[in-house]
């Protein structure tokens, strides 16, 4: 798959389903473990709605600043990849209150570690891969 083709998978998911990971690997949206964010702080960008007679100019609007955080996610993800945070490294983004939010996150295998992780870095809650929905914390 081309580049545009993995971020328009993904502005599509965040859209349909309310949020997307890929991590580094390449594997996107895992279904085990558990997604947890707050690796750095995430970024926002408005949910326009579509239903008015301009719905395409917000659209394309929508899709090119969703294109330019992905980018910018993409650079932090390198810069993350090696170091502290070691593997289990990814990008995720998710909508809530009328927002996209956009940050890097770990996916992590045992539900004790990712929540005492989630804890720590102050998230209201985690992702649950295998059952597909938040965990609050």
């Amino acid at each position: 798959m081309t580049l545009e083709h993995n971020i328009r998978r993904a502005y599509i998911d965040t859209l349909l389903d309310g949020g997307f990971t890929r991590l580094a690997d390449g594997i996107t949206n895992p279904t085990e473990g558990y997604i947890v964010g707050g690796v750095t702080e995430p970024t926002t960008m408005e949910l326009h709605a579509v239903a008015t007679n301009v719905a395409y100019v917000e659209v394309v609007k929508q899709y090119a600043d969703f294109k330019n955080l992905w980018h910018k996610y993409e650079m932090l993800l390198h810069q993350h990849t090696s170091g502290k945070y070691g593997g289990g490294m990814g990008m995720g983004t998710w909508i809530y209150e009328d927002k996209i939010y956009f940050d890097l996150v770990q996916h992590i295998y045992n539900l004790d570690v990712a929540t005492n992780m989630a804890k720590e870095r102050g998230e209201i809650a985690i992702y649950d891969c295998k059952n597909q929905k938040d965990l609050l914390i």
